[in-house]
Protein backbone atom coordinates (compact mmCIF):
# COMPACT_ATOMS: atom_id res chain seq x y z
CA UNK A 1 0.00 0.00 0.00
CA UNK A 2 1.00 3.37 -0.96
CA UNK A 3 1.50 5.97 2.01
CA UNK A 4 0.45 9.62 1.28
CA UNK A 5 2.41 12.16 2.31
CA UNK A 6 1.43 15.65 3.49
CA UNK A 7 4.59 18.25 3.05
CA UNK A 8 4.65 21.36 5.33
CA UNK A 9 7.76 23.75 4.08
CA UNK A 10 7.86 27.05 2.87
CA UNK A 11 11.11 27.00 0.89
CA UNK A 12 9.97 25.88 -2.72
CA UNK A 13 14.03 24.61 -3.47
CA UNK A 14 13.47 22.43 0.28
CA UNK A 15 10.31 21.34 -1.11
CA UNK A 16 11.57 20.25 -4.64
CA UNK A 17 13.94 18.38 -2.66
CA UNK A 18 11.50 17.17 0.04
CA UNK A 19 9.22 15.27 -2.91
CA UNK A 20 12.55 13.98 -4.44
CA UNK A 21 13.39 12.45 -1.37
CA UNK A 22 10.05 10.61 -0.65
CA UNK A 23 8.78 9.54 -3.96
CA UNK A 24 12.47 7.94 -4.92
CA UNK A 25 10.45 5.06 -2.87
CA UNK A 26 7.89 3.31 -4.47
CA UNK A 27 5.80 3.12 -1.18
CA UNK A 28 5.77 6.80 -0.74
CA UNK A 29 3.87 9.70 -2.49
CA UNK A 30 3.17 13.28 -1.87
CA UNK A 31 -0.13 13.79 -2.16
CA UNK A 32 0.03 17.77 -1.48
CA UNK A 33 2.54 20.18 -0.73
CA UNK A 34 1.86 22.82 1.70
CA UNK A 35 3.99 26.11 1.32
CA UNK A 36 2.33 27.36 4.77
CA UNK A 37 0.93 26.68 8.31
CA UNK A 38 -2.23 28.06 7.48
CA UNK A 39 -2.78 25.90 3.70
CA UNK A 40 -2.01 22.54 5.53
CA UNK A 41 -4.37 23.28 7.72
CA UNK A 42 -6.55 24.47 4.99
CA UNK A 43 -5.76 21.64 2.75
CA UNK A 44 -5.99 18.66 5.73
CA UNK A 45 -10.05 19.93 6.25
CA UNK A 46 -10.65 17.65 3.55
CA UNK A 47 -8.26 15.81 2.76
CA UNK A 48 -6.09 12.70 4.34
CA UNK A 49 -2.80 11.65 4.38
CA UNK A 50 -0.87 9.41 6.41
CA UNK A 51 2.21 11.40 7.33
CA UNK A 52 3.01 14.73 7.85
CA UNK A 53 6.31 16.08 7.39
CA UNK A 54 6.60 19.74 9.08
CA UNK A 55 8.94 22.48 8.40
CA UNK A 56 9.61 24.45 12.08
CA UNK A 57 10.35 27.87 10.94
CA UNK A 58 7.45 29.55 8.10
CA UNK A 59 6.08 32.71 7.65
CA UNK A 60 2.64 33.11 9.75
CA UNK A 61 2.05 30.16 11.74
CA UNK A 62 4.81 28.42 12.78
CA UNK A 63 5.87 24.40 12.68
CA UNK A 64 5.19 24.27 16.95
CA UNK A 65 1.35 26.03 16.50
CA UNK A 66 0.49 24.22 13.54
CA UNK A 67 1.75 20.63 14.85
CA UNK A 68 -0.64 21.66 18.18
CA UNK A 69 -3.24 22.61 15.86
CA UNK A 70 -3.69 19.23 14.05
CA UNK A 71 -2.44 16.96 17.03
CA UNK A 72 -5.36 18.54 19.00
CA UNK A 73 -7.96 18.50 16.26
CA UNK A 74 -7.00 15.60 13.65
CA UNK A 75 -4.25 13.53 15.13
CA UNK A 76 -1.85 12.60 11.91
CA UNK A 77 1.61 11.24 12.70
CA UNK A 78 4.34 14.28 12.17
CA UNK A 79 7.56 14.03 11.43
CA UNK A 80 9.48 17.45 11.67
CA UNK A 81 12.47 18.39 9.39
CA UNK A 82 14.45 20.89 10.24
CA UNK A 83 17.92 22.78 9.76
CA UNK A 84 20.44 21.76 12.80
CA UNK A 85 22.20 25.27 11.75
CA UNK A 86 19.53 27.30 14.59
CA UNK A 87 19.40 26.87 17.56
CA UNK A 88 16.09 28.55 17.68
CA UNK A 89 14.61 26.24 15.32
CA UNK A 90 16.12 22.89 17.24
CA UNK A 91 14.72 24.35 20.48
CA UNK A 92 11.79 25.29 18.51
CA UNK A 93 11.67 21.58 17.07
CA UNK A 94 11.51 19.89 20.30
CA UNK A 95 8.62 22.13 21.75
CA UNK A 96 6.46 20.63 18.88
CA UNK A 97 7.72 17.25 19.87
CA UNK A 98 5.86 17.71 23.15
CA UNK A 99 2.93 19.02 20.81
CA UNK A 100 2.63 15.68 19.38
CA UNK A 101 5.47 15.47 17.04
CA UNK A 102 7.18 12.12 16.68
CA UNK A 103 10.69 12.94 15.53
CA UNK A 104 13.06 15.93 14.44
CA UNK A 105 14.99 15.32 11.40
CA UNK A 106 17.47 16.97 9.70
CA UNK A 107 16.82 18.74 6.11
CA UNK A 108 19.11 18.05 3.20
CA UNK A 109 20.44 20.97 1.79
CA UNK A 110 21.05 19.56 -1.57
CA UNK A 111 21.97 15.99 -3.94
CA UNK A 112 25.44 17.19 -3.78
CA UNK A 113 25.37 17.24 0.58
CA UNK A 114 27.98 14.63 1.81
CA UNK A 115 25.79 13.52 4.08
CA UNK A 116 22.38 13.38 1.54
CA UNK A 117 21.77 9.77 1.03
CA UNK A 118 22.42 9.22 5.03
CA UNK A 119 19.03 11.60 5.69
CA UNK A 120 17.32 10.95 2.80
CA UNK A 121 17.43 7.03 3.84
CA UNK A 122 16.83 8.24 7.67
CA UNK A 123 13.62 10.57 6.08
CA UNK A 124 12.49 7.56 4.10
CA UNK A 125 12.47 5.04 7.07
CA UNK A 126 11.09 7.29 9.84
CA UNK A 127 8.38 8.43 7.45
CA UNK A 128 7.33 4.12 7.02
CA UNK A 129 7.63 3.63 10.71
CA UNK A 130 5.40 6.74 12.22
CA UNK A 131 2.56 5.73 9.72
CA UNK A 132 1.83 2.19 11.34
CA UNK A 133 1.27 4.06 14.64
CA UNK A 134 -2.56 4.01 14.38
CA UNK A 135 -3.07 4.85 18.17
CA UNK A 136 -2.05 9.08 18.40
CA UNK A 137 -4.74 10.04 20.11
CA UNK A 138 -3.96 8.01 23.36
CA UNK A 139 -1.59 11.17 23.82
CA UNK A 140 -4.36 13.22 25.17
CA UNK A 141 -5.82 10.50 27.08
CA UNK A 142 -5.41 10.12 31.10
CA UNK A 143 -2.49 7.40 31.05
CA UNK A 144 -3.50 4.15 33.01
CA UNK A 145 -1.30 5.92 36.42
CA UNK A 146 -0.54 3.29 38.96
CA UNK A 147 -1.38 4.18 42.83
CA UNK A 148 1.18 4.79 45.35
CA UNK A 149 -0.02 0.85 46.89
CA UNK A 150 0.41 -1.12 43.31
CA UNK A 151 3.83 1.15 42.92
CA UNK A 152 5.21 -0.56 46.42
CA UNK A 153 3.78 -3.71 45.55
CA UNK A 154 6.62 -4.60 43.85
CA UNK A 155 9.76 -3.64 45.52
CA UNK A 156 13.62 -5.76 45.56
CA UNK A 157 13.70 -8.36 48.13
CA UNK A 158 16.44 -5.95 49.90
CA UNK A 159 17.46 -2.47 49.58
CA UNK A 160 19.47 -1.37 46.68
CA UNK A 161 22.29 1.17 47.14
CA UNK A 162 21.58 3.13 44.33
CA UNK A 163 24.65 4.80 42.67
CA UNK A 164 23.14 5.87 39.01
CA UNK A 165 20.48 5.66 36.82
CA UNK A 166 20.81 5.14 33.38
CA UNK A 167 17.67 5.75 30.84
CA UNK A 168 17.80 4.94 26.85
CA UNK A 169 15.22 6.16 24.17
CA UNK A 170 14.29 5.96 20.82
CA UNK A 171 11.34 7.68 18.25
CA UNK A 172 8.96 9.35 20.92
CA UNK A 173 12.07 9.54 23.75
CA UNK A 174 12.50 13.25 24.40
CA UNK A 175 9.08 14.08 26.00
CA UNK A 176 8.98 10.31 27.65
CA UNK A 177 12.44 11.48 29.16
CA UNK A 178 11.13 14.82 30.11
CA UNK A 179 8.42 13.72 32.15
CA UNK A 180 10.78 11.21 34.06
CA UNK A 181 13.32 13.86 35.19
CA UNK A 182 10.57 16.14 36.31
CA UNK A 183 10.11 13.46 39.03
CA UNK A 184 13.84 13.55 39.98
CA UNK A 185 14.25 17.08 41.44
CA UNK A 186 17.14 17.19 44.10
CA UNK A 187 18.10 13.62 42.62
CA UNK A 188 21.04 12.02 45.20
CA UNK A 189 22.74 9.95 42.00
CA UNK A 190 24.11 11.24 38.74
CA UNK A 191 21.72 10.28 35.38
CA UNK A 192 23.02 9.01 32.17
CA UNK A 193 20.18 9.80 29.29
CA UNK A 194 20.85 8.22 25.74
CA UNK A 195 18.11 9.18 22.95
CA UNK A 196 18.94 8.32 20.09
CA UNK A 197 18.57 12.08 17.43
CA UNK A 198 20.16 13.08 14.26
CA UNK A 199 23.57 15.10 14.36
CA UNK A 200 23.22 18.70 15.19
CA UNK A 201 20.16 18.35 17.54
CA UNK A 202 21.59 17.64 20.79
CA UNK A 203 22.13 20.91 21.82
CA UNK A 204 18.74 21.93 21.48
CA UNK A 205 17.26 18.97 22.82
CA UNK A 206 19.37 19.92 26.45
CA UNK A 207 18.80 23.63 25.92
CA UNK A 208 14.96 22.31 25.56
CA UNK A 209 14.84 19.94 28.47
CA UNK A 210 16.73 23.21 31.14
CA UNK A 211 13.46 25.20 29.77
CA UNK A 212 11.41 22.13 31.53
CA UNK A 213 13.13 21.05 34.55
CA UNK A 214 15.70 22.34 37.40
CA UNK A 215 18.00 19.36 37.07
CA UNK A 216 21.52 20.37 35.91
CA UNK A 217 21.93 18.79 32.35
CA UNK A 218 25.53 18.87 30.67
CA UNK A 219 27.45 16.90 27.54
CA UNK A 220 29.92 15.59 29.70
CA UNK A 221 33.39 15.75 29.27
CA UNK A 222 36.16 12.41 28.61
CA UNK A 223 37.45 10.96 31.97
CA UNK A 224 35.24 13.42 34.22
CA UNK A 225 34.23 11.68 36.99
CA UNK A 226 30.27 11.79 37.51
CA UNK A 227 28.40 13.68 39.86
CA UNK A 228 25.17 13.12 41.99
CA UNK A 229 22.29 15.12 40.80
CA UNK A 230 23.57 16.12 37.30
CA UNK A 231 22.21 14.54 34.02
CA UNK A 232 24.59 13.97 31.57
CA UNK A 233 23.73 13.41 27.98
CA UNK A 234 26.59 12.39 25.25
CA UNK A 235 27.46 15.35 22.22
CA UNK A 236 26.70 14.40 18.54
CA UNK A 237 28.50 11.91 17.41
CA UNK A 238 29.69 10.45 20.63
CA UNK A 239 29.15 7.38 22.83
CA UNK A 240 28.62 7.62 26.42
CA UNK A 241 30.14 4.68 29.21
CA UNK A 242 31.15 4.39 32.08
CA UNK A 243 34.37 2.87 33.83
CA UNK A 244 35.88 2.28 37.69
CA UNK A 245 34.51 4.43 40.65
CA UNK A 246 31.85 6.66 37.83
CA UNK A 247 34.47 8.02 35.69
CA UNK A 248 32.41 9.00 31.85
CA UNK A 249 34.17 7.93 29.04
CA UNK A 250 33.34 9.55 25.45
CA UNK A 251 33.79 8.08 22.15
CA UNK A 252 33.59 8.74 18.84
CA UNK A 253 30.44 6.74 17.53
CA UNK A 254 31.80 4.67 14.76
CA UNK A 255 29.48 1.83 14.93
CA UNK A 256 26.14 0.80 12.60
CA UNK A 257 22.82 1.64 13.89
CA UNK A 258 21.27 4.23 16.11
CA UNK A 259 23.65 6.40 17.82
CA UNK A 260 24.62 7.38 20.32
CA UNK A 261 24.17 3.74 21.65
CA UNK A 262 21.95 2.67 24.18
CA UNK A 263 23.47 -1.09 24.67
CA UNK A 264 27.04 0.64 25.40
CA UNK A 265 25.69 2.72 27.94
CA UNK A 266 23.81 -0.35 29.77
CA UNK A 267 26.62 -2.67 29.45
CA UNK A 268 29.23 -0.33 31.12
CA UNK A 269 26.54 0.32 33.55
CA UNK A 270 26.50 -3.43 34.39
CA UNK A 271 29.72 -3.37 34.69
CA UNK A 272 30.12 -0.12 36.83
CA UNK A 273 27.45 -0.14 39.00
CA UNK A 274 26.46 -3.71 38.82
CA UNK A 275 23.63 -3.88 41.34
CA UNK A 276 23.49 -0.62 42.60
CA UNK A 277 22.17 0.53 39.65
CA UNK A 278 18.81 1.45 37.60
CA UNK A 279 17.90 0.88 34.05
CA UNK A 280 15.17 2.23 32.00
CA UNK A 281 14.44 1.81 28.30
CA UNK A 282 11.49 3.50 26.43
CA UNK A 283 9.80 3.78 23.76
CA UNK A 284 11.51 3.51 20.36
CA UNK A 285 12.32 1.80 17.09
CA UNK A 286 14.90 -1.30 17.21
CA UNK A 287 16.32 -3.07 19.69
CA UNK A 288 19.27 -1.19 20.74
CA UNK A 289 19.57 -1.45 24.93
CA UNK A 290 17.61 -4.72 25.08
CA UNK A 291 20.88 -6.78 25.29
CA UNK A 292 22.41 -4.28 27.72
CA UNK A 293 19.52 -4.37 30.05
CA UNK A 294 19.52 -7.70 30.44
CA UNK A 295 23.33 -7.70 31.07
CA UNK A 296 22.43 -4.75 34.05
CA UNK A 297 19.56 -7.19 35.09
CA UNK A 298 21.75 -10.14 35.25
CA UNK A 299 24.50 -7.88 38.11
CA UNK A 300 21.15 -7.14 39.95
CA UNK A 301 20.65 -3.62 38.47
CA UNK A 302 16.48 -2.68 38.82
CA UNK A 303 15.21 -2.36 35.35
CA UNK A 304 12.34 -1.12 34.00
CA UNK A 305 10.66 -0.94 30.52
CA UNK A 306 7.89 1.42 29.41
CA UNK A 307 4.62 -0.31 28.58
CA UNK A 308 3.18 -0.75 24.95
CA UNK A 309 0.27 1.40 25.86
CA UNK A 310 1.82 4.66 27.17
CA UNK A 311 4.99 4.14 24.62
CA UNK A 312 5.09 5.66 20.76
CA UNK A 313 6.79 2.98 19.65
CA UNK A 314 7.12 -0.36 21.28
CA UNK A 315 10.04 -1.68 19.79
CA UNK A 316 13.21 -1.14 22.45
CA UNK A 317 11.03 -2.27 25.18
CA UNK A 318 9.38 -4.90 23.83
CA UNK A 319 12.75 -6.51 22.88
CA UNK A 320 13.82 -6.26 26.43
CA UNK A 321 10.60 -7.97 27.92
CA UNK A 322 10.92 -10.09 25.45
CA UNK A 323 15.02 -10.85 26.48
CA UNK A 324 13.37 -11.43 30.22
CA UNK A 325 15.60 -8.48 30.79
CA UNK A 326 13.26 -6.52 32.69
CA UNK A 327 12.32 -6.38 36.22
CA UNK A 328 8.72 -3.88 36.10
CA UNK A 329 6.94 -3.06 33.00
CA UNK A 330 5.22 0.31 34.14
CA UNK A 331 3.57 3.25 32.39
CA UNK A 332 5.34 6.28 31.61
CA UNK A 333 4.03 8.56 34.19
CA UNK A 334 4.50 6.01 37.06
CA UNK A 335 8.33 5.50 36.46
CA UNK A 336 9.68 8.38 37.80
CA UNK A 337 7.56 7.91 40.88
CA UNK A 338 9.17 3.93 41.51
CA UNK A 339 12.04 5.16 40.74
CA UNK A 340 12.01 8.10 43.77
CA UNK A 341 10.31 5.35 45.46
CA UNK A 342 13.40 3.12 45.31
CA UNK A 343 16.05 5.75 45.68
CA UNK A 344 14.15 6.55 48.97
CA UNK A 345 14.60 2.42 50.04
CA UNK A 346 18.32 3.06 48.82
CA UNK A 347 19.22 5.63 51.65
CA UNK A 348 18.65 2.84 53.88
CA UNK A 349 21.15 0.73 52.38
CA UNK A 350 23.60 3.68 52.07
CA UNK A 351 22.97 4.06 55.54
CA UNK A 352 23.57 0.87 56.72
CA UNK A 353 26.97 0.61 54.59
CA UNK A 354 28.34 3.66 56.05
Amino acid sequence: MVLNVLIVEDSKTSTQLLIHVIESDPDLKVAYAAKNGEEALAWLQTNFCDVITMDIHMPGQDGFEVTRQIMKNKPIPIIIISSAYSEKHVELSFKAMSAGALAILEKPVSLKDSSYTEKADLIVQTIKMVAGIKLIKRRFNTQNQLQDDDLLKKLPKKDLAIEAIAIGASLGGPPAIASILSELTECPVPIFVVQHISSGFTEGFIQWLKSNLSLPIVIPRNLEKAKPGVVYIPGDHFDIELIKNGIITTEFSNHKGPKPSVNKLFYSMASCYGEKSIGVILTGMGDDGAKGLLEMKKKGAYTIAQDEESSILFGMAQEAIFLKAVTEVLPLNSIGRKIKYLLERSKNALSREL
